[in-house]
């Protein structure tokens, strides 16, 4: 039986009365018979009473009546929510979801928290937007302790639903500490329809400083409490397993098993000539299940010595593995020697730039100077990815930074696509040299022939 049909069936269970249920009536009426003729004024009283005792000990005890009763579509609702998360997916299968009811109003707008998904490590906090007066409505957040301190945490904001009545979403993950008792979620929200159209401009406006966000139309702040029995779940694994990749020196330190998602943890070898930019891997269980990488936050660098990098996969903590075996299919290395290049902005020359990588032209964008590089994409489906460093260099010894780059696919002259290749830009704002010295990342792709496998636990 699939997951699917798994599903399936817990909904029509939902919409059946449980057993305990059904003899509850007739048990209740039969006593009510036996009651003496002299107490027949206090039986009705007595007999609802009694109901009412049952009806009670079964919300509490039976988890399937519970939700049938309560009338809300908990299923339904989350399940649309996390329709890219089979981690999540299977969390709400297994009634692994705390509720919330808090709901503020401000101005036209009203905000609702209904669902919480927590362990350990991360917070998914489920909630809605409504207005009579906006039809579009989108928002940010940020994430502060209960002392009001900034949480050293990462968020991420899934795709906003097409039906502004279903739930969104907001995943907060916590890298080194854990998920705290308490959090404050702030959150600004605007409306798509209550922005004035932006004034024509003369120029391409590829340059332009980014707008502002636009004025928020309410602004909302929750206090989140977690239950305990959430937070304390997930369990770690320390290891000490080194394996070789294309002569490379790397060892698994760390596994992390949370209702949310898995992490695999990887240290590389200070002696390595190139460090690791992604890995194509993938988890399998001892019964065949396997578990790929999540959209989203699928790995975190300490920045420490060694480098440690924390790989983020579909979680197998309802699933009982007993084993759990990671598959390394290849890797994107990223060299650890700085790559400076110098070119020439008005003759277009410039030092050997590393294979694959070519500087397809120079010119002015909205009288800026703008560097366009072509590179091919990289092996693990990102269509994207630096290739100018973040800094560049003046003739005068000067530093600047760049504040923001454009990619797009690469086309020739005839406008067809160049399959395989896409192209960076980078502005050089208020630089009034003929040269300028660039940082060019330098990637190599590695697919093995035979997978890496290494039984974790």
């Amino acid at each position: 039986m699939d997951r699917m049909e798994e599903y399936r069936l817990l909904l029509d269970e939902l919409e059946q009365t449980p057993s305990g249920l059904e003899s509850a009536l007739p048990r209740a009426r039969a006593r009510c018979r036996r009651r003496r003729l002299s107490r027949w004024i206090a039986a009705p009283a007595g007999s609802v009473a009694a109901m009412f005792a049952v009806f009670v000990l079964l919300v509490n005890l039976v988890t399937p009546f519970a939700l049938a009763c309560s009338n809300i579509p908990i299923l339904k609702e989350l399940t649309a929510a996390v329709a890219f998360s089979p981690s999540l997916k299977a969390a709400i299968e297994h009634e692994y979801v705390q509720r919330v009811v808090q709901s503020q109003t401000d101005g036209d707008v009203t905000m609702k928290v209904e669902y919480l998904i927590v362990d350990q490590k991360q917070v998914n906090v489920f909630f809605s937007l409504s207005s009579d007066r906006y039809s579009q409505l989108d928002g940010s957040g940020d994430i502060r302790m209960a002392d009001g301190q900034q949480a050293h945490a990462s968020l991420s904001f899934p795709q906003t639903p097409s039906d502004p009545k279903e739930l969104r979403r907001i995943s907060i993950d916590f890298q080194e500490e854990d998920v705290p008792d308490t959090l404050i979620l702030d959150y600004k929200v605007w409306a798509a329809d209550d922005t004035e159209a932006a004034v024509p401009s003369e120029d391409s406006g590829l340059w332009n400083d980014p707008p502002a966000d636009p004025d928020a139309v309410a602004i909302f702040s929750f206090t989140l409490q977690f239950d305990p029995n959430f937070t304390s779940q997930g369990s770690q694994i320390t290891l000490d397993q080194p394996f070789t990749l294309d002569g490379q020196q790397l060892k698994v330190v760390g596994l992390e098993i949370y209702p949310t998602h898995v992490r695999v943890d990887i240290q590389e070898d200070e002696a390595n000539t190139v460090q690791i930019n992604s890995l194509t891997c993938w988890l399998e269980d001892d019964k065949g299940v396997r578990y790929d990488r999540p959209q989203g936050l699928i790995a975190h660098g300490d920045g420490g010595t060694p480098r440690v990098t924390s790989y983020r996969f579909e979680s197998s903590y309802f699933e009982n593995a007993q084993h759990l075996t990671l598959h390394i299919e290849g890797a994107i290395w990223q060299d650890k020697e700085e790559h400076w290049v110098t070119v020439d902005l008005t003759t277009g020359r410039t030092d050997p730039l590393p294979d694959g990588i070519t500087l397809a032209r120079i010119e002015e964008i909205d009288d800026i100077p703008t560097l366009t590089f072509r590179a091919p994409t990289l092996a693990d489906g990102m269509v994207f990815r630096q290739v100018v460093g973040p800094i560049y260099r003046a003739p005068d010894g000067s530093e600047h930074h760049f504040s923001m780059a454009s990619h797009t696919i690469a086309r020739d002259e005839d406008g067809t696509e160049l399959e395989g290749i896409f192209e960076e830009s980078v502005p050089l704002k208020d630089y009034p040299f003929d040269q300028v010295e660039l940082e060019i990342l330098d990637y190599h792709t590695s697919t093995l022939d035979t997978p890496i496998t290494l039984t974790l636990n």
